[in-house]
Formats: structure tokens, C-alpha cells, sequence
């Protein structure tokens, strides 16, 4: 007689808590911003320099920015309710949600690899990114494959897939000198140069916002359960998730110390963007199952 796996149709629900890891994070930003000559709130006399005028605000390259951060563990929990077809071959609807604080912050880095308040220095004081809490909420079809024989445990593999909706908390700060002495390169060579070091001292470049995209997600979840009763199991199950890339963007509270944006007059709104494709997920826990 196969004791592990129950052999006779039915609904079942399952509720699941555990660990959640997030992998180790490359960011990938950047903005539409002109160069802080073209500003009129830094270089009233921007509409004299040809380049500042030009259609073409296109992110490049240079003008990309990036930070790393490390992996972190976090809380995970699930619901399922579950429809068992046979001895092997079950299928459920699962909801999962996890949440990491990371809470850690990175300095930005240029293209060329070297910290960008290393490069700008003395005029860069600081320029930073940083994470707060991040969070997954999921929703899966999922089928399952148990290997049933005669002892109460049962091996079991299951592949599924979703959407899920991913946010974290982001905030990254460029803080520009108070000191006037080290505006050495803003507006060098132009006839109002000291009026443009003058409007760009002690103007920082910030934003903090709770990001967030709906991703599309696939996973491989293995593990062992346990018959404790006729009704109700213990399952042991560690699983791989992996989404698609995650990005969001926004204004900045404060760009160069003013409004986000280019014009007096409202118009060249800036925007930023910030994305990554490290967006996989492990998990490792307990379900435990209730046959109705």
C-alpha cells in the first residue's frame, strides 16, 4: 500500500513560510538631463550654446549610471489551493509573497568603472544609490509531479508559471560642494561662468520613491512531504524563481537644487529610469497541506 502520496482526487489547501533570497543586485539608471550649462536655472544664457537647444535628449551611454548590491535573506509566505488528479499528478493556484530589507547604499559608478564622486571631485561631495525594503507578491499555476512508495515521505518536483508585482523602496542623491571654490568645471570658457558656478553651488540632484513593475515569472520548486494524517502533510520544499527584467522611473524632488525640469517656463521636463535584470529569487521553507 503507497502511503506517502494520496491516491484518491481532491481539493487540498496549503499555506507555506520560509526564507526568500534575493540575488546580488546590479542597477542600471540614467536620465534625460542636458548638461548643467544648458539649465536655465543654472546658465540664464543657455539658448547661445547650440548644443542646448538641439532636439536629441536620448540617454547614451554616458550619460548611464549603475551601483551594485549584495544578496540579502528576507521572510517568505504562500497560500495554495491545490486539486489533486491522481497517485502523481496534482496542479495548484498559488499566491507568494516575500520581503528583504536591504537597506544598504552603493556608490554610483561611471561607464568607465570608477565612482563618479572620485571623477567630479571636489565639485561631487557625494553621489550615491540606495534600497530599502523590497517586496514580491506572485501569483502561479503550478503542476506538480510526486513520486509515490511505500513510506510516508514523498519526493515530489513542480514547474509553474506567473506574473508577479515587485516594488522597493529607491533613493539616489548627487550632492554638489557648498563650497563655491570647488565649482571648477560647470560652465568653464563662458562669458557667465561665475554667474553659472554661483546658481550650481550646493546644488543637489535627489529623488526617493517607492519603485515598481509587473513582472512575468516561471519556477522549478523540488521537495519532500510527509504524511503527518489521513488528511494533512508536511511538505520541505526549496524553489528557483525567475522574472523578467524590473524597471520603473520618476522626477526628481530636486534637480541641481530646482524643479526637475530644464525651463523657467516649465517645459524640458527631466526624467530618470533605473532598471536590472537580477530579479531571480530563492526560497526555502515549510507548507503545510489540508486535504478537504
Amino acid at each position: 500500500m503507497l502511503l506517502a502520496a494520496e491516491t484518491n482526487a481532491g481539493f487540498y489547501l496549503g499555506a507555506a513560510v520560509g526564507g526568500d533570497r534575493s540575488p546580488s543586485m546590479h542597477l542600471v539608471s540614467g536620465d534625460d538631463d542636458r548638461a548643467s550649462r544648458c539649465d536655465e536655472y543654472i546658465n540664464p544664457r543657455y539658448a547661445e550654446l547650440p548644443a542646448c537647444t538641439a532636439p536629441d535628449r536620448s540617454v547614451g551611454a554616458a550619460d548611464a549610471w549603475s551601483s551594485r548590491f549584495a544578496s540579502a535573506w528576507g521572510a517568505q509566505s504562500g497560500v495554495a489551493i491545490g486539486y489533486r488528479l491522481g497517485e502523481r499528478y496534482r496542479i495548484e493556484l498559488e499566491a507568494d509573497y516575500g520581503s528583504i530589507g536591504l537597506d544598504t547604499s552603493s556608490p554610483i559608478i561611471a561607464p568607465s568603472g570608477v565612482p563618479y564622486d572620485s571623477i567630479a571631485a571636489p565639485e561631487l561631495a557625494n553621489a550615491y544609490e540606495r534600497i530599502g525594503n523590497a517586496e514580491f507578491l506572485g501569483l502561479f499555476v503550478t503542476a506538480y509531479l510526486d513520486i509515490p512508495n511505500r513510506t510516508r515521505f514523498t519526493p515530489f518536483v513542480g514547474i509553474g508559471a506567473g506574473v508577479g508585482l515587485a516594488s522597493m523602496d529607491y533613493d539616489v542623491l548627487w550632492e554638489r560642494t557648498d563650497n563655491l571654490d570647488d565649482v571648477i568645471y560647470a560652465g568653464a570658457g563662458l562669458p557667465n561662468e561665475d554667474e553659472i558656478r554661483r546658481n550650481l553651488v550646493g546644488g543637489d540632484t535627489r529623488a526617493r520613491q517607492r519603485l515598481r513593475d509587473l513582472l512575468s515569472a516561471v519556477h522549478l520548486t523540488v521537495g519532500v512531504g510527509y504524511s503527518l494524517t489521513e488528511r494533512v502533510s508536511l511538505e520541505i520544499r526549496a524553489r528557483h524563481l525567475r522574472s523578467s527584467e524590473f524597471g520603473d522611473g520618476g522626477s526628481y524632488i530636486t534637480l541641481r537644487g530646482h524643479p526637475s525640469k530644464l525651463r523657467r517656463d516649465g517645459s524640458e521636463p527631466v526624467r530618470w529610469n533605473v532598471g536590472t535584470a537580477d530579479t531571480n529569487r530563492t526560497h526555502v521553507g515549510l507548507r503545510l497541506n489540508y486535504r478537504l
